[in-house]
């Protein structure tokens, strides 16, 4: 099993066990390992400021599996021209995926605390990121890094956030996913959080405009790709059911549901039924059959391929070498994550998340 310290992404679900998305680690391990000697030692995280919060400490713990957002700090630094890979910057990425992680645990718990919680999100716009010590610290790192604009994208990341968070409180409350609402929430949750790791390793690299912009969009579609792997992964999976209800009713756009809803929009009076009664068995099954009854998994494959393909077409720019083929294959991998069958493509219960 890979920890979730490891990967990217909000909670799978309400009771159901978080996926693994990466499935074997071995091809994930080849890709970390390239950027294994300029990683910071993640020991130092829980030290910055986080207080004595259990869920943050938890997200902050000490990983056995090396962590996504600094691995791609790392690489795009490097594919960048870095000859060094400031420690701080890797800090600064994985206490932005901690804060937007700590604020999906609150809008993703059962009950009727969740709508209230949308609401409230919706009222108070950015104060949650204010008020989150976790995002301010983070802000304090951008602030100090050695190289400019880092402070400008983390802010443009945390607009982003919010936006993705209106969306998904305006779909517990009303209307029904569509393709392009799950793009505007893939771009705005991990989408964005990806493509700021890649972004503030270019910066470092000291990288011009277009290779910044470049390792920007391969973030943004590796983060697009995340999202719709982990969708089929889940869909696929032996709690599909019970993943399935923890999304539609914390407002998390999925990408077979929406690929189903254009079919069938007839599927839309159910889906609403799950959002607000927090899933009826007998309406999840039936939302369950009509996305594999229109197609839903088949068309999210498609999408699948064609964000890897973005993905590794954005790359296409910059300079051979190790790096740029390690973020190639980190693209590769996850693109094939929703096609292993075997069982060791799930991951085993956790208890964070």
């Amino acid at each position: 099993m890979i920890e979730d310290d490891a990967i990217g992404g909000g909670p799978a679900g309400q009771d159901a066990a978080p996926p693994d998305v990466l499935g074997d680690l071995g091809w994930y391990r080849d890709v970390a390992r390239v950027a294994a000697p300029d990683l910071a030692d993640d020991a130092r995280l829980g030290d910055l400021g986080c207080g004595d919060d259990e869920e943050i400490v938890a997200l902050l713990r000490r990983a056995r599996v090396p962590r996504l957002r600094p691995v791609l700090v790392v690489l795009a630094a490097r594919a960048g021209g870095a000859a060094e890979v400031d420690a701080e910057m890797q800090y600064m990425a994985e206490l932005l995926h901690a804060a937007l992680t700590v604020h999906d645990l609150a809008l993703g718990r059962s009950g009727g605390r969740r709508r209230r919680l949308a609401r409230r999100v919706l009222r108070t716009g950015m104060s949650w990121l204010g008020g989150n010590r976790v995002l301010l610290r983070a802000m304090e790192l951008a602030r100090h890094a050695p190289v400019p604009d880092v402070l400008d994208d983390l802010i443009d990341t945390m607009g982003a956030f919010q936006e993705a968070r209106e969306l998904s409180a305006a779909l517990i409350e009303e209307g029904v996913p569509d393709l392009e609402q799950w793009s505007e929430h893939a771009d705005g949750h991990t989408g964005a959080l990806l493509a700021f790791c890649c972004r503030a390793g270019a910066h470092l690299g000291g990288a011009g405009p277009a290779d910044v912009s470049a390792l920007g969009r391969y973030g943004r579609h590796l983060g697009r790709l995340w999202h719709a792997a982990e969708d089929l992964v889940v869909l696929q999976g032996p709690q599909a059911e019970a993943h399935l209800v923890g999304r539609v009713t914390s407002g998390r756009p999925m990408l077979p549901v929406a690929v189903a809803l254009a079919r069938d929009p007839a599927l839309g009076a159910v889906w609403r039924r799950v959002a607000t009664t927090g899933g009826d068995p007998g309406d999840a099954q039936a939302l369950l059959d009509g996305i594999h009854a229109a197609r839903g998994l088949a068309g999210s494959r498609e999408r699948v391929a064609q964000e890897h393909w973005l993905a590794r077409q954005a790359l296409s720019r910059l300079e051979a070498t190790p790096h740029r083929h390690a973020l190639e294959r980190l693209a590769s991998g996850l693109a094939r994550a929703p096609f292993e069958d075997a069982p060791e493509a799930f991951a085993e219960p956790s208890s964070t998340r």
